[in-house]
């Protein structure tokens, strides 16, 4: 049997261990009108409520963008579902959301549940992460 040289060897190793961590199926799937909310939605308290709008900061949630959607659920009944509101507005560390469709009345009592968006694979630095130490193993055993 030929040994490969060491420069091609590398490149075939960084190859196949990007090739192994890149195709991988996600149990995460769009949210669909008939899906649950997931137990990890970002939950985040309404500062000011009027007939249409909700105001609220999203402190830590740094992915918070125009055009989402956020649900309005009642923490009383157990996060029943309120009210599906979008995210028109960001200013100063507040955003403003309009409801588009409401079981009941949003209140200030109420919380905001968000998902976060799915981050293609490509993408997630915990992918860029595997494949460099990976590469870097494959080059240490390949000498």
């Amino acid at each position: 049997m030929r040994r490969l040289p060491p420069g091609l060897l590398l490149i075939v190793s960084a190859l196949i261990i990007a090739l192994m961590t890149g195709c991988h199926r996600t149990n995460q799937s769009r949210v669909e009108a008939t899906a649950r909310i997931p137990r990890d939605a970002a939950r985040f308290e309404i500062e000011a409520v009027d007939d249409s709008t909700a105001l609220f900061r999203p402190f830590e949630a740094k992915w918070i963008r125009p055009g989402m959607t956020v649900y309005a659920v009642d923490p009383s009944q157990r996060d029943a579902l309120v009210a599906q509101l979008r995210v028109v507005r960001a200013d100063s560390g507040r955003f403003r959301a309009i409801v588009v469709s409401q079981v009941t009345r949003v209140k200030k009592e109420h919380f905001l549940l968000a998902m976060e968006p799915h981050v293609p694979w490509y993408r997630a630095r915990r992918f860029w992460t595997g494949a460099v130490m990976g590469g870097a193993v494959a080059a240490l055993v390949g000498r």
